[in-house]
């Protein structure tokens, strides 16, 4: 061999492949009335995320377990001088794991500055963890005013591996089987997706 050559090392059998890889989505909704005080449940984030229908009524979940990454509000001001705000308190309270609860707002009375909030669970809280799609445990108490833009990123894996059973999702209404739809909860509809 040549000195400065270049050496290839080639594997004599196929490396490991991740079989179910963690992907990220960002679904914006758009809130069709204001919401004062709405529980946000660890499902609801599961519905928004995706469904697949099996009958016109009956759905599963893309993914058996779900993530929030991040939330994004941006409240718009409807009559100038009259504030508007954005709130969001994480909760964080089960039978066996809790942290205090933690509130952050931002109001505004300007048509060119909407209430802004730009948060993340709050680290190693029970918010920040994977959880079942259909668990129905509060994740956070919301409060907007209409016309508010809402960006969910939401981490997940495709409920489609052999040793995860689907995982029932909520009831439609009048579903085509087979498609995938984004289920809307409280006044928050999502935007330029399949919405049922």
């Amino acid at each position: 061999m040549q000195r400065g050559a270049m050496v290839v090392v080639r594997s004599v059998h196929p490396p490991p492949v991740v079989i179910q890889s963690v992907r990220s989505f960002k679904v914006r909704t758009l809130a069709s009335g204001a919401i004062a005080g709405y529980q946000m449940l660890m499902s609801d984030i599961g519905g928004l995320l995706g469904v697949t229908a099996r009958t016109a009524t009956t759905s599963y979940y893309l993914s058996a377990l779900t993530r929030l990454r991040r939330v994004t509000f941006w409240g718009p001001v409807a009559t100038a001088g009259t504030p508007v705000s954005v709130t969001l308190t994480w909760t964080n309270n089960s039978e066996d794991f809790e942290t205090p609860p933690i509130t952050k707002t931002d109001t505004s009375i300007s048509f060119d500055s909407p209430a802004f909030l730009d948060l993340r669970p709050p680290k190693s809280s029970l918010s920040s963890k994977w959880h079942s799609s259909g668990l129905t445990d509060p994740l956070a108490v919301i409060n907007c005013p209409s016309g508010s833009t809402v960006d969910f990123e939401i981490d997940w894996v495709l409920d489609d591996g052999p040793n995860v059973p689907s995982l029932n999702g909520p009831v439609l209404v009048a579903a085509n089987p087979g498609e995938v739809y984004h289920h809307p909860f409280s006044n928050l509809v999502p935007v330029g997706l399949n919405v049922l």
